[in-house]
């Protein structure tokens, strides 16, 4: 599948979360905390643990999705800011189920499809798309931006007790901002996980000392573990009625 198809299929479910809290003299301290992605026409979205556990407690209150609403001819996005409710965690797979909370009548466009990520492979063509350095970004004059990276697989992790997949790794580096991104197999156009973090560039070495870690590396989250998530919550939803 053309990697713009995929993009241009999915990008008005790809989210911007900031929080903007209220401060003296009318200013506002505003934090970009990462990227998520809708997954119901009724606002439910996901992203990584760690991007709702960053916000200070006394400042989830102020988290906002941005959704993209329109583009016009001239190729511009209109974005459309939200308020938030958290639903559920799982903290030890680092996702994170939450709602926007809509206005009026407003249907949101959810992701349009999940793939297997069990048979994720070394090798793989993948891309993800997602709102890296996204407050820099602004701060430079670029606006809210975007942005799809293209990479492969470098290596999958299984787990020893069951040999299910824990995690994978891809040969580009996820900034800032990009925990939360969809990762979509080029093959298929499917969304096989979620990026969710960087390896520190320094890690403490046996004998004392650091080893460096090239910034080329990131770590991504199967989607089996948002699709979790979900029948969780649907089956939850279906006690309450």
């Amino acid at each position: 599948m053309k990697k713009t198809s995929i993009l241009e299929e999915n990008k008005k479910s790809i989210i911007l979360l900031d929080t903007v809290v209220p401060a003296q003299n009318n200013q506002s301290k505003v934090s970009i905390v990462g990227t998520g992605f809708i997954i119901s026409e009724d606002g439910k979205f996901v992203t990584c643990a760690h991007v709702y556990n960053q916000i200070p407690g006394n400042e989830r209150q102020y988290l906002g999705a941005k959704v993209p609403i329109e583009t016009d001819n001239k190729g511009i996005t209109a974005y459309k800011r939200y308020k938030v409710e958290f639903l559920d965690v799982d903290t030890e797979n680092d996702m994170a189920l939450m709602k926007i909370k809509p206005e009026d009548k407003d249907v949101f466009e959810p992701i349009k499809k999940f793939g297997d990520s069990e048979s994720a492979k070394e090798g793989d063509d993948v891309v993800f798309a997602g709102y890296p350095l996204a407050l820099e970004l602004v701060v430079l004059g670029f606006g809210i931006t975007l942005s799809l990276n293209h990479c492969i697989i470098s290596a999958v992790k299984r787990r020893q007790v069951d040999g299910s997949l824990h995690f994978f790794m891809v040969d580009t580096h996820i900034n800032n901002g990009s925990s939360g991104s969809p990762v979509f197999l080029i093959e298929t156009g499917e969304i096989i996980g979620m990026a969710a973090g960087k390896i520190s560039a320094k890690i403490p070495s046996p004998n004392g000392g650091q080893f460096d870690i090239p910034a080329n590396m990131g770590i991504c989250k199967p989607a089996k573990y948002i699709i979790n998530l979900i029948e969780k919550d649907k089956s939850l939803s279906k006690q309450r009625r």
